[in-house]
């Protein structure tokens, strides 16, 4: 039992650190001019509570404006939807409709995510139960490099 538990938390300790570096990875893409894709306003917020600084559309903001005004300046798209069933078909509905537009898209932030979780997390919204964790991680990481 006590063997499970030390796994586990070292497992959650080595994903929070996942985290925090992919976070950076897509803030520095996000200055690069790349925008990231949601389903929907849950997982804005997760992301947006790790410390992502970037322009984030969803699912029904491109329902709701056109796609021309929503995707002006930006150089690339990461797609980020759920790993479950539906988010798998999201992904790929998008890749197919950007494709045509000449707007480059990316899976490889959403395969290096599920990976890094072991599948355990399906939902990007449920990422926010880390929120807390990872400005901390953030700050220490910080005045470790000074």
């Amino acid at each position: 039992m006590i063997k499970n538990l030390v796994w586990k938390e070292s497992k959650h300790a080595d994903f929070i650190e996942f985290l925090v570096a992919f976070i950076d990875d897509l803030n520095d893409q996000a200055d690069e001019g790349a925008v990231v894709l949601v389903e929907g306003a849950r997982d804005s917020r997760a992301l947006l509570d790790l410390g992502y600084r970037g322009r984030i559309l969803t699912r029904t903001s491109l329902a709701r404006s056109r796609i021309t005004a929503s995707l002006q300046d930006a150089r690339s798209v990461v797609i980020l939807t759920d790993m479950d069933k539906e988010g798998r078909k999201l992904a790929a509905r998008y890749i197919s409709f950007f494709m045509p537009l000449g707007v480059k898209t990316s899976l490889s932030e959403r395969r290096r995510l599920k990976h890094a979780s072991h599948g355990v997390f399906l939902h990007i919204e449920n990422l926010s139960r880390f929120s807390p964790e990872v400005p901390e991680l953030r700050g220490l990481r910080a005045r470790m490099r000074v």
